[in-house]
């Protein structure tokens, strides 16, 4: 099996899978390997991993998980890096600047995308991104927005009577008063952005097109989207084994 780990800004995901398909999931705070009791997780595995793939959007935590990592995997452990061969063409100002994360989404979903149709991703995790990949396999680009958490926390900070408050699933749509307003302007506004870029991407790619939801928020935002087709917390992670075993190959 093979151990991939996605460290993002909020939360690291890790995940052990056998081929594309995950047998193990756990999600902890961004933290470095030690506070986020690595060591004791990667012992306690019955079958150590054959190697491991660390993509991270926190440039100094990669390494550290990879060095982590090297006692345990009896194969190669690798850092994902933008200018492996993710399956995709690039079409991208700065290619090296693309988020590690969006790039194995990307990779993973338009493997998954039925031949001759394009695919949205929709990342919805501290930032929520929504990023093209054309029927063809090309890396578009995309739309890069504030989080639901980020946004709130945002208000919170930068006005004097704005509450601080936690999400739910179930927000009414008309806030009658501060924290339900908050919440329906995070959950619901940031659906109807999501369906808002999804539309207009949709008709500049002139193709069908399939669209996958991930990110820690992605439950939250589900039941809200009705366009999504597929909702995947796994994405990433996928996409990294994919590159992993694409690079060892």
């Amino acid at each position: 099996m093979l151990l991939a780990i996605d460290i993002g800004n909020t939360c690291i995901d890790i995940g052990l899978l056998a081929g594309d398909a995950p047998v193990f999931h756990r999600k902890c705070p961004t933290a470095p390997p030690a506070d986020a009791d690595l060591q004791r997780l990667l012992a306690s595995l019955a079958t150590p991993p054959v190697g491991a793939v660390i993509g991270s959007v926190v440039a100094e935590l990669g390494a550290a998980y990879a060095e982590a990592c090297r006692a345990f995997a009896s194969g190669p452990v690798l850092q994902a890096r933008s200018t492996w061969d993710w399956g995709l063409h690039i079409d991208y100002d700065d290619p090296a600047r693309i988020g590690i994360d969006r790039l194995a989404a990307a990779a993973a979903a338009h493997r998954a995308t039925p031949a001759g149709w394009a695919t949205l991703v929709v990342d919805a995790g501290t930032a929520l991104t929504v990023d093209a990949i054309d029927a063809e396999g090309t890396f578009r680009g995309g739309a890069i927005a504030p989080g639901l958490r980020l946004g709130l926390n945002a208000l919170s900070a930068g006005t004097s009577f704005l509450p601080q408050v936690e999400l739910a699933a179930t927000a009414p749509l008309l806030g009658k008063n501060a924290t339900d307003g908050l919440c329906s302007g995070a959950l619901h506004g940031s659906a109807a952005l999501v369906e808002g870029l999804c539309s207009r991407m949709a008709a500049a790619l002139d193709s069908p097109v399939a669209i996958f939801l991930t990110g820690g928020d992605a439950p939250l935002l589900q039941p809200h989207i009705a366009a999504v087709h597929t909702c995947d917390p796994d994405l990433v992670l996928r996409g990294l084994a994919l590159a992993y075993r694409r690079r060892t190959a």
